[in-house]
């Protein structure tokens, strides 16, 4: 599902940039964007295959438009056909079981579309070329100018090895995720809902929660110009001081897949476009040529790319970062009642309140103060937290 997160998130992204930045508006007539987009990958790492149809929008109004109802099949070059299904939950979201005896290394494969208007689309075949193990993954400490103040900023910045030695592959792309540990500030114990009630012994279950998310950035690298297939510090993400991601507990997950020279092309150019206001061409590659084509209309061009790769992963934990004081400022901040419960209404029920064991202060808790589930996380400990 991560072409669907990286669609989310660069539509947030464009709704919250700033009035006074002035956004590039590329003159594209209507047709120009009433077109299909098609994402997908098989890879020798998943038992789930998953492509994802939608509709290119303008850019002065970007949407994620899905398609529902296509058939959509994938084929390898021995002739095996695995159908996918919609998901019930996320539609234009299409995925099969595909075997692994069927993924090896040197395997093609291709999809084919019908969408419900009866418009056949198909890819060219794309290979799976093989994949050497991810590197060392270490960090160093680092400072930016932030994007959002201009001022320098404090944090850490990933790196990668590479080392594919005498394998064929020189096109290497990595998709990186990252989990945190987050706190707040206080149990749930007293709140108010018109009558004063009292938890306990106090309710600690929301006050420990974890965060996942995938990076945004898109990281590519070539190694076809090189004298040796190898590659030393590759950068990754940075991670920045100011947030709770570096205080209680950090990992990070990299996925290194190898790509034939089509796929690194179409991905690499993905990196340039995504970058700065071009961001917005990540969700809809209006200006990068993919290995899609309509078939009803060869005239009508289709967006994205459907790819075949071999994958290897990593994961790496932080539990501390020496020499980097943490400047994260909390949100929760106790506001006194100064008026009492005459200042609440109905709406803000429960108010949660301060106190301890014996009694409850007019003083009100926010949810962020209270409830980390608030902030997006989950309050269930993920299977590779190492504590």
């Amino acid at each position: 599902m991560y072409q669907i997160r990286i669609i989310k998130f660069l539509l947030v992204i464009g709704l919250l940039i700033p009035s006074c930045i002035t956004p590039f508006q590329p003159d594209i007539p209507p047709e120009a964007v009433n077109k299909y987009v098609v994402f997908g990958q098989v890879n020798d790492n998943s038992e789930y295959h998953t492509v994802t149809i939608s509709m290119a929008s303008p850019v002065s109004d970007p949407q994620y438009s899905p398609v529902s109802g296509c058939s959509v099949r994938i084929s390898d070059d021995n002739g095996n056909q695995f159908t996918l299904q919609e998901s019930l939950t996320e539609p234009g979201v299409y995925s099969a079981h595909i075997g692994s005896q069927y993924l090896a290394v040197g395997k093609s494969f291709k999809v084919d579309i019908i969408t419900q208007d009866g418009t056949a689309i198909e890819s060219d075949y794309d290979r799976i070329p093989p994949c050497p193990e991810v590197g060392e993954v270490y960090y160093e400490l680092d400072e930016i100018i932030s994007e959002f103040t201009g001022q320098p900023e404090k944090g850490i910045r990933f790196y990668t090895d590479l080392d594919a030695g005498n394998l064929e592959s020189r096109f290497f792309k990595w998709n990186v995720t990252e989990t945190w540990e987050y706190r707040v500030d206080y149990p749930r114990e007293w709140y108010y809902d018109g009558t004063v009630h009292h938890i306990y012994p106090p309710d600690y279950s929301r006050k420990v929660c974890w965060s996942t998310e995938k990076i945004k950035e898109i990281y590519t690298l070539s190694t076809s110009d090189l004298n040796a297939n190898i590659y030393s510090k590759f950068p990754l993400n940075f991670v920045s001081s100011r947030t709770s991601r570096l205080i209680y507990g950090y990992s990070l997950l990299i996925e290194q897949s190898a790509l034939s020279e089509e796929a690194y092309s179409f991905w690499d150019q993905m990196r340039i476009n995504s970058t700065g206001l071009g961001g917005l061409y990540e969700r809809q590659p209006l200006s990068i040529t993919g290995n899609l084509h309509n078939k009803t209309d060869p005239d009508k061009e289709v967006l994205g790319f459907f790819g075949a790769s071999s994958v290897r992963s990593k994961r790496i934990f932080i539990s501390s970062v020496p020499d980097l004081p943490i400047e994260y400022v909390g949100y929760c901040t106790p506001v006194l009642l100064e008026h009492g419960f005459a200042e609440l209404s109905p709406s803000d029920y429960p108010a949660w309140l301060m106190g301890d064991k014996e009694r409850y202060y007019m003083t009100l808790l926010s949810n962020d103060c209270v409830d980390c589930l608030y902030y997006g996380g989950i309050n269930i400990k993920p299977d590779f937290w190492p504590y």
